[in-house]
């Protein structure tokens, strides 16, 4: 049994080719390889418990705003608006 396929966007079946591209949101050259691999699912061992995770989260970003607690609100505003600005405007 084959867990990996592996063909050139040109040799797809057109329904196949319309999924894959509606899958990655842009459309596929003729010349692109695509890849399809299953794999089976993995064991994770069970999590800590969901309050422990919380508590250390917490203490987390507490430690976080500690660092940053003189700078002012608007400082903070100004600093996400460019971030924001500049990733609308480098998108292409």
């Amino acid at each position: 049994m084959q867990n990996v396929s592996i063909q050139k966007a040109s040799e797809l079946p057109q329904g196949v080719k319309s999924a894959v591209e509606q899958l990655l949101g842009r459309s596929i050259g003729a010349d692109e390889e695509v890849s399809i691999v299953a794999v089976p699912p993995q064991q994770v061992p069970p999590s800590e418990d969901r309050a422990v995770v919380a508590q250390k989260l917490e203490a987390f970003l507490a430690r976080r705003a500690e660092k940053v607690r003189d700078v002012s609100d608007e400082e903070i505003d100004a600093a996400v608006d460019e971030a924001v600005d500049h990733v609308r405007h480098s998108r292409g």
